[in-house]
C-alpha cells in the first residue's frame, strides 16, 4: 500500500513538472515572439507600436540619462532616439526566461545601431539590452525594467 501511495505521489509530481515545464516553454514562446515584434517595431520606427511593449508604470535606464519613470517620459525618449539622423537598429536576443511564477520573466541581447553622428559621419554602436517583462491581467507581456547601454568604452582621459 505505502509503494502504491508513493508511486502515486511520485507519477503526480512528475506530471505536475512536465505540465509546468509546458507552460512555461509555452510562455517563453510568447514571450520571444513579443521581442521579436518589438524589435520589428523599432526597426520600422513604429512609435506607437513600440510603447504597446511598456506597461504604464515602465521605468527606462537608457545610457548616460537619467532613469524615466512612466509610459509618457519614454515615449519622449523613443520619438527622440527615432528622430536621430539615419538612425537603424539591429537587436539580437540571447536570452529570454520566465519565472517559475509565470508573472516575471527577462530578455537580454545584444544591438548594433547605425546613425548619424553629430559630426555628420556615420556612426556605428555596438551595445546590449536587458528588459523585466510582467504578465498583465489581460495575459500579454509588458515591459516593466528596460535598459540598454553601448559597448563603446568612454574616453580615455590620462
Amino acid at each position: 500500500m505505502i509503494r502504491l501511495f508513493l508511486a502515486m505521489t511520485f507519477l503526480a509530481v512528475c506530471g505536475c513538472a512536465e505540465v509546468g515545464s509546458q507552460s512555461t516553454d509555452s510562455e517563453v514562446q510568447e514571450l520571444r515572439a513579443a521581442d521579436a515584434a518589438l524589435q520589428q517595431a523599432v526597426a520600422a520606427h513604429d512609435l506607437n507600436r513600440i510603447m504597446s511593449f511598456y506597461a504604464d508604470n515602465a521605468v527606462l535606464m537608457p545610457t548616460a540619462e537619467p532613469m524615466l519613470s512612466g509610459k509618457a517620459a519614454i515615449t519622449e525618449e523613443w520619438k527622440h532616439i527615432l528622430a536621430i539622423p539615419d538612425m537603424q537598429n539591429a537587436g539580437k536576443l540571447m536570452s529570454a526566461e520566465v519565472s517559475s511564477g509565470h508573472d516575471l520573466a527577462y530578455t537580454m541581447g545584444t544591438y548594433q545601431s547605425q546613425m548619424m553622428g553629430e559630426d555628420g559621419k556615420q556612426v556605428t554602436e555596438p551595445g546590449k539590452w536587458l528588459s523585466v517583462w510582467k504578465k498583465q491581467s489581460d495575459g500579454a507581456w509588458r515591459i516593466i525594467v528596460d535598459t540598454y547601454n553601448t559597448d563603446i568604452k568612454p574616453p580615455d582621459h590620462k
